[in-house]
């Protein structure tokens, strides 16, 4: 892409900014940031923000160790944590309605994963309870929370994300949503 996708401008900010401001107005929520690849980089431009910033050691390996890496660290915490909700950063039309429908849905359904289902797969954005805390520690190389979600198909209760879930892994696919932004 060029530059790292966290850093590409998005309305007004980065998208990493955009995103982060987002999430935090979510009721009850910590947020963590899980960085990899140019850690310097991106870390300089939300430093001021108030996130905790985990650095994945391995993640060359792939998202699965930036899962991993994030719920080691709450597990590890004082505090104890009832569920965990992981997004992405590059799925920037996933809105507030969305992930406070998730909350919702796990407040009914505390032992259920709610995750969110786009085209043919069911992914994140999704809530984990504690339960399977031990599991997603445990994740490796770049098998994401999709395994954990396959694995337990029959507790999950899935959200349509409708339009919202595109993301970008080139900078066509970027453009498009830039696009689609400004339309």
């Amino acid at each position: 892409m060029g530059s790292p996708k966290q850093l590409l401008p998005w309305k007004e900010e980065s998208l990493i900014v955009s995103e982060i401001k987002k999430v935090q107005k979510l009721s009850q929520l910590e947020t963590y940031v899980i960085l990899g690849a140019n850690f310097d980089l991106i870390n300089k431009e939300i430093e001021h923000l108030p996130v905790r910033i985990l650095y994945n050691q391995s993640w060359q390996s792939g998202m699965g160790t930036s899962i991993s890496t994030g719920v080691r660290h709450i597990m590890s915490a004082t505090k104890k944590y009832k569920a965990v909700l992981i997004s992405l950063i590059d799925q920037p039309f996933i809105d507030l309605v969305h992930f406070n429908n998730l909350i919702k849905h796990y407040a009914e359904n505390p032992n259920a994963i709610v995750a969110t289902a786009m085209q043919a797969k069911i992914g994140v954005p999704a809530i984990f309870s504690s339960i399977y805390f031990e599991e997603l520690s445990e994740l490796k190389e770049d098998f994401g929370a999709r395994y954990i979600i396959k694995k337990y198909e029959d507790k999950v209760i899935t959200l349509d994300g409708k339009n919202k879930t595109d993301d970008m892994d080139t900078i066509e696919q970027y453009r498009l949503l830039i696009k689609r932004l400004k339309e």
